[in-house]
């Protein structure tokens, strides 16, 4: 069966005015509408709704890995604020601990949907979605990925990380290591390549060993530190954690071991979440707008579900070092 990115490469257009098109947008260009129309007929497409207008819902949907994380109730927090004022209902679906692929066919299957907020997908569900011929309009939270034809709303984490590690070579450190994020995630992949840019340029080492694995989640944060010291080996100086919750498990792991932050090891994050002020020492990390991202992200989801052109499909924000205690 023919998808839309199928129509959307036979006529040389995104998948997005393939979209308005076939949703009755009338304010694409009658040459345009042309072009797409005889490109769906080439490539087998049904268009039994291709110029019938129909009213957009006002139900968006929204796909997270799963609520229990601070970071995606923050971005929740920024889409549900900006639904709540427009008039809009959120419908969500987690993935955690089932079948991508069927929680994609449970979202298509709802009832009246103009569209779909994606947070953090992993490698793999955005493709079960270019290959859905009834997908509605997508717009991709905190990922980006190469050839994908969805719009997406990100931060510059590799810029991020690396003023994170300018910062501690700034303040002297010269033994760094990270604790990073899952490698199946574009920001952590970015936070790992703007750790080691920001070594190579102060001239520090980038071996493996500074690198150490972890999943987004406090307590592999607090693995990684105490697998090392209850192995008796070294610890570096200052560790750089790819997000708040890991930095403040590596901290609890520390001063569990009699180690005191930052006088023997100093400890950053990234993400400054609400809990980062509050914690002992207060955590010194890389701000994230998150609620920006989600706000911004729902009101391009609800303009390509009206036929409406984006001004751009690809929105980076900047981060902002947040200075405390605890590096």
């Amino acid at each position: 069966m023919a998808t839309l990115r199928d129509v959307a490469r036979a006529a040389g257009v995104s998948p997005a005015t393939v979209s308005r098109v076939l949703n009755g947008n009338q304010q694409v260009a009658p040459e345009l509408r042309e072009r797409v129309q005889q490109a769906a007929v080439r490539v087998g497409y049904q268009l039994a709704n291709l110029r019938r207008p129909r009213t957009v819902p006002r139900q968006v949907g929204l796909i997270v890995p799963h609520v229990s994380s601070p970071f995606y109730c923050e971005v929740l927090a920024g889409v549900e604020r900006e639904a709540f004022q427009r008039g809009y209902d959120l419908i969500f679906f987690t993935t955690q601990g089932r079948s991508h692929r069927n929680v994609i066919e449970r979202v298509l299957q709802a009832p009246q949907v103009a569209g779909l907020v994606v947070i953090t997908p992993r490698h793999g569900e955005e493709r079960l979605l270019i290959d859905h011929p009834d997908a509605p309009p997508v717009v991709v939270v905190d990922h980006r990925s190469a050839g994908s034809p969805y719009p997406h709303v990100v931060v510059d984490n590799l810029r991020g990380a690396h003023r994170a590690v300018s910062y501690l070579v700034s303040k002297g450190y010269r033994d760094i290591a990270m604790i990073r994020g899952p490698e199946n995630i574009q920001s952590s992949v970015d936070r790992i390549r703007g750790f080691l840019l920001a070594l190579q340029e102060a001239g520090l080492p980038t071996g493996p060993d500074r690198v150490w694995a972890g999943d987004f989640e406090q307590r592999s944060g607090y693995e990684a530190v105490a697998r090392r010291l209850d192995k008796g080996q070294k610890m570096p100086r200052a560790l750089f954690c790819a997000n708040d919750l890991m930095a403040l498990g590596a901290i609890a792991a520390l001063r569990e071991r009699g180690l005191r932050v930052p006088e023997d090891v100093a400890v950053m994050g990234f993400d400054d979440l609400p809990l980062a002020a509050a914690s002992v020492p207060p955590l010194t990390t890389v701000r994230q707008p998150i609620q920006e991202m989600g706000a911004i992200a729902f009101r391009m989801v609800v303009r390509l579900a009206q036929g409406e052109a984006l001004e751009s499909e690809r929105i980076v924000l900047d981060t902002e070092l947040v200075v405390r205690g605890s590096a």
